[in-house]
């Protein structure tokens, strides 16, 4: 099955503001979001999809194929949505281009989680990691997901659920890192946004305030979203003492 890889960029940011062009350990964040998706075992092509001519640019003179998309698109995936009608393949891959340390081998994990529920009418399927600390827990900016003893999300939200009344229950948070077929990438652009998603500000919300359900699979610890300066400055870190 082909399989191509989208990784959303924009300038705008409230809380950093032109981040997918900011320098990092030498070179800039979607640089090293478009490496890690290339090395993906299951990935043959992988394409940025921006708004913005500045990322375009940066892409064209970098060997980076990039796919210029509309400004008014609300989510990263409405994005890909747009990029998924232009080119064909069995299954897209949404990469955050804030995500520069993410694991090749989490996006194949996705990529095969897709494929082994393709046969259960599952279309979308994404990625969590094992534990959270309490510091993880609150912070809205990490999103909680709350697996079904058969392999799909029952829950996704920034509060810190689910609330341990009873029982301690695992910690888990997930990743910005979501696989689906065409059909549902066209179903989700074409959907309003309910208001949980509104609410949250969680696109894979659309997914199952609509009835559909996710596949999740855990995935290698070890990524960070690049939300903040500090959080690129820590990113920044870990690369360089990698190198």
């Amino acid at each position: 099955m082909s399989t191509l890889a989208i990784i959303p960029a924009r300038m705008a940011s409230t809380r950093f503001p032109g981040k997918p062009l900011a320098e990092i350990a030498g070179k800039p964040m979607i640089a090293w979001v478009w490496e890690r998706a290339s090395k993906a075992a299951s990935v043959d092509r992988v394409v940025v999809a921006t708004e913005d001519q500045a990322i375009a640019e940066y892409c064209a003179g970098n060997g980076i194929e990039a796919v210029m998309t509309s400004s008014d698109h609300l989510t990263g995936t409405d994005r890909g949505a747009e990029v998924a009608a232009a080119i064909d393949a069995d299954i897209y891959v949404n990469v955050q281009g804030d995500e520069p340390l993410i694991d090749p081998d989490s996006i194949d994990a996705v990529v095969a989680c897709l494929q082994d529920n393709l046969g259960r009418g599952i279309e979308v399927s994404t990625g969590y990691i094992e534990g959270a600390n309490d510091e993880q827990m609150m912070d809205p900016s990490v999103v909680h997901l709350v697996p079904t003893l058969d392999g799909c999300v029952m829950m996704l939200s920034r509060y810190p659920l689910p609330y341990a009344m009873a029982e301690e229950m695992r910690r888990t948070r997930h990743v910005g890192l979501y696989a689906f077929t065409g059909p549902a990438l066209r179903r989700f652009a074409g959907w309003e946004r309910g208001p949980v998603e509104r609410a949250e500000s969680g696109e894979m919300l659309r997914f199952l305030e609509h009835g559909e359900r996710i596949a999740c699979v855990a995935v290698a610890p070890g990524s960070i979203g690049v939300d903040t300066p500090e959080d690129a400055a820590r990113v920044a870190d870990i690369l360089n003492k990698g190198n």
